[in-house]
């Protein structure tokens, strides 16, 4: 199974002990909210979106910043937008957002839900992972529990990192339950598989994963009925059939049957 690359991660300025604590907390996962020290801070639409932006990716050139976010207006109109939305933002709340005469980017006191995912993710990834199988099935539900990014967002950059996590999200599932099954612990191993088709419908190594393990906990009538579910979900949504790998791996059952 191929490791899916993913972006590195957004630059971080080095916090000094002089510096405040991370008091502001930016969730983008199912929804998008602020909050300091508990309480929810109201921030416009435009602030909103640059503040994610950031979260997203970065320290980014203004001019960059301004084009993405104001694709319809020129480019003295872009940055005058993003001039005023960082003057809101600085009024609405102190220390969100450290600006330059050519950079922006989040303040060191931001913390960020979708770093918690893309640190998970990777964890699982790392092919010298030494968890044990009650950590790694851990991990994995932690990961699992994680909400799409900012649903009802359409934007280009929103669909590109949501497709992006996305992927490095479901892909973690498997390698996760894939560890779980050379352990031994399939009852893990199949929550975790599952998790992974919740996450991604269509994607077929996902329903590959928890065929495997229903295989090997000797539940074929399970295996079966989860791969027709998969066969109709496919036939219904995009007219076509499963591969022939995840067919091979029926096949044995549906013959003896």
């Amino acid at each position: 199974m191929s490791v899916l690359p993913v972006r590195p991660e957004p630059h971080r300025r080095l916090r000094s002990p002089a510096q405040p604590s991370e008091s502001l907390r930016l969730s983008l996962l199912g929804g998008w909210s602020l909050h300091e020290d508990g309480e929810e801070i109201a921030v416009s639409s435009n602030g909103q979106r640059l503040l994610a932006f950031l979260a997203l990716h970065g320290r980014t050139q203004r001019d960059v910043a301004a084009g993405v976010l104001w694709p319809d207006s020129d480019d003295q109109s872009a940055l005058a937008n993003l001039r005023t939305t960082l003057w809101r933002l600085r009024r609405r709340v102190q220390g969100a957002v450290i600006s330059t005469q050519h950079e922006v980017e989040l303040a060191p006191r931001m913390t960020v839900d979708v770093d918690g995912l893309v640190a998970a993710g990777r964890h699982l990834l790392h092919q010298e992972c030494a968890d044990s199988p009650a950590d790694c099935a851990q991990i994995g539900r932690d990961l699992a529990a994680h909400e799409p990014l900012l649903p009802g967002w359409y934007d280009d950059w929103v669909l590109a990192e949501r497709e992006r996590l996305q992927q490095l999200q479901v892909h973690a599932l498997e390698v996760a339950a894939e560890r779980l099954v050379q352990s031994r612990e399939l009852a893990s191993a199949l929550e975790i598989a599952q998790a992974a088709t919740l996450v991604e419908p269509f994607r077929e190594t996902a329903h590959c994963a928890v065929v495997k393990v229903l295989l090997q906990q000797a539940n074929p009538a399970q295996a079966i009925r989860h791969y027709q579910r998969y066969e109709r979900l496919l036939s219904r949504e995009l007219g076509i059939e499963p591969s022939d790998h995840l067919r091979e791996l029926v096949r044995p059952v549906l013959r003896h049957r």
